[in-house]
């Protein structure tokens, strides 16, 4: 027999004292227009965490509702709307301690370590990108943004690029978001206290049209194809989702404490190296050095992309169509190797793409993901597709497939879909570290210190006689991190090589 106890009615709260509070706070610019965005960050809590957030907006300003039926533009494949991300600048006192060019290039290199179920349920539905695809027959898969052969649109998500809005139910453009530490590599080991001087953060955005955009299909046999003066990219609406950290008195007075007397601390630092590889209009290998100003630096990390050129024969390239800059593409016959201190950091040089892949995973500390082909050389671009091809016969928008066989319908076919695709992931990586990212950044506990040499970067790659992207000039991008100190006293900040 169980006996009633009134103690369990009795409600028992405790007032318990909190060391740390959580603060988000909404943040407008100052100024902002298509090329830049300024925010002041204003002072509260103890801390700025690195947990806060940059949201913007992607818009199409030609954007004409009468001609959704045969209009359809998306965002880049694989990267979505951080194509727009061009360069970002964080200030303290008016001092520029932190940058990073072609920022939304590095996330993306970044994301690749990200499962597949996270890049098509949450990087798509964060920046707009297409990680889904499904299998169909003959043994090819096409790419969707949503349910396959699905008419009238889609309940589940839209990558439809449309225009801006202040209604929300009329808005078609798309909502973009990362965090701050994807922006400054700094600010992963880093919290700012909000003692220091006056801060600020800048953001440099890429609008051209090709850039940005991808046109899935356009005109419908009685009207014409999008004109240019249609052809215009919008920001709209960027903000900052700050989130700051207020310690109890204790800590703030500590923290007060030590900001006065001096504090230096590590931090990881990204700056890049670009460098155009001339023409190779001869069927043979040919071995180019990309020379890089690094010497004297404590290294961790290196991320390379390999681009060929956006246009051959004065063609825009299906890859460059549906990836825009935010790619890198695996040469014919390539092989490479990197020189610090006069020393090959391989045994021999990488020469396949299983290991150049294995090289990538290392560096990124998870488990590769890429679409099928995205990786690989792709020896059949331009050729016409076959049933044993892994491609898409069409690219579907909004779950609606793009209309084909129809007058002055200007489409992307399916050998444009899987060279839009196939070898655009291969990406080169390279890693210095002796400890993984989530370690405590300890300089004694780095990379390589190079000395008076520079570093070299060695690639070997055939060449073409025919009009292809293997005889075209090629960029070459080199993302490097580096290990940097930042400096305070009385408020005042600096930042110096380690």
């Amino acid at each position: 027999m169980s006996t009633f106890n009134p103690s369990l009615l009795t409600p028992r709260a405790r007032n318990e004292q909190q060391d740390t509070q959580l603060t988000t706070v909404k943040l407008f610019p100052n100024s902002h227009n298509n090329y830049q965005t300024k925010f002041v960050i204003p002072r509260q809590g103890s801390v700025l965490d690195s947990n806060s957030a940059l949201v913007w907006k992607v818009s199409w300003a030609g954007y004409d509702a009468t001609k959704t039926a045969y209009e359809r533009l998306c965002l880049k494949l694989g990267s979505g709307g951080l194509t727009t991300l061009l360069r970002a600048r964080f200030f303290i006192g008016g001092k520029q301690v932190f940058d990073c060019d072609d920022v939304g290039h590095l996330i993306h290199i970044k994301s690749l370590a990200r499962n597949p179920d996270y890049q098509e349920e949450m990087s798509d539905k964060e920046l707009g990108s297409t990680h889904g695809y499904f299998l169909a027959d003959q043994g090819k898969f096409q790419v969707s943004s949503d349910a396959p052969d699905l008419t009238g649109g889609s309940n589940r998500f839209s990558r439809a690029l449309g225009g801006w809005s202040s209604t929300p139910a009329s808005d078609k453009s798309i909502e973009c978001s990362v965090l701050l530490s994807d922006i400054f590599s700094a600010l992963e080991s880093l919290q700012l206290p909000m003692e220091l001087d006056e801060m600020r953060v800048e953001i440099d955005w890429e609008t051209a049209f090709d850039e940005i955009a991808t046109i899935v299909s356009e005109g419908n046999g009685t009207n014409t194809p999008i004109t240019d003066a249609r052809k215009i990219i919008d920001i709209k609406d960027p903000i900052l989702m700050l989130d700051y950290l207020t310690f109890n008195e204790e800590l703030r007075a500590g923290l007060s404490e030590v900001l006065q007397s001096g504090m230096t601390l590590p931090f990881v630092h990204t700056s890049i190296s670009s460098k155009v590889i001339s023409e190779n209009g001869v069927a043979t290998p040919r071995t180019d050095d990309v020379f890089l100003s690094l010497q004297g630096k404590l290294l961790m990390k290196m991320y390379v992309s390999h681009r060929f050129s956006d246009s051959v024969g004065g063609a825009l390239q299906a890859y460059s169509k549906t990836q825009g800059r935010i790619r890198s593409q695996r040469g014919k016959d390539m092989s490479y190797n990197l020189f610090i201190n006069d020393l090959a950091l391989h045994d021999q040089a990488v020469d396949t793409a299983t290991k150049q892949f294995s090289f990538l995973e290392m560096a990124s500390e998870g488990q590769l993901s890429t679409i099928p082909g995205s990786f690989d050389y792709n020896p059949v671009f331009g050729a016409a597709n076959a049933n044993t091809d892994v491609n898409s016969g069409f690219l579907t928008c909004s779950g609606i497939t793009a209309p084909n066989a129809v007058a002055n319908t200007q489409t992307l076919s399916g050998v444009e879909v899987r060279d839009g695709i196939a070898n655009t992931n291969s990406y080169i990586a390279f890693d210095l570290a002796k400890y993984d990212s989530g370690s405590r950044v300890v300089p004694a506990n780095a990379g390589y210190r190079v000395g008076s040499s520079a570093v070299i970067l060695r690639l070997t790659q055939t060449g073409s006689a025919a009009t292809v992207p293997e005889k075209a000039a090629k960029r070459v991008q080199v993302f490097t991190e580096e290990i940097m100190f930042l400096r305070s006293m009385g408020g005042a900040v600096d930042v110096f090589e380690a």
